[in-house]
């Protein structure tokens, strides 16, 4: 292939990848989350919930503290206490922080929204359940 011609088709691969990113989004339900949907790196929350030892079929003992209470614009982490991966993943998807291995953090999510929101762990066969109380 030409250098022009490896030239054109990266600059049109280029815009066609801002295109799908910049399309990415753009959801009506609310999101708890600061810019961006989430998470920043290592850090230190306002508040850190611990997922309990041995909490996959605890229901909502499994997450410590529960409801998990913080204000507009304060930060949360989980931290896994447990031998096993878990995960937060919000009820109606405005946050999941992922598998956290065992002994593991989560990133650092910053909540913009007032309001409740219910959350679980996403693996399978797990049985745990929280909720996010977001106060103004």
């Amino acid at each position: 292939m030409h250098r022009s011609a490896r030239l054109t088709f990266l600059a049109i691969l280029l815009v066609a990848a801002t295109v799908a990113l910049s399309s990415c989004g753009g959801s009506s339900k609310k999101n708890p989350m600061g810019p961006g949907g989430g998470g920043g790196g290592g850090g230190t929350a306002d508040l850190v919930v611990h997922i309990q030892a041995g909490s996959f079929n605890a229901g909502s003992n499994a997450f410590t503290p529960n409801p998990a209470v913080v204000t507009v614009g304060q930060t949360i982490q989980w931290k896994n206490d447990d031998n096993m991966g878990h995960t937060a993943t919000a009820t109606g998807g405005s946050f999941n922080t992922g598998v956290i291995g065992a002994g593991g953090t989560s990133t650092v999510i910053t909540m913009s929204t007032a309001g409740s929101f219910a959350y679980h762990c996403a693996v399978a066969g797990h049985n745990m359940t929280g909720t996010v109380t977001v106060n103004p």
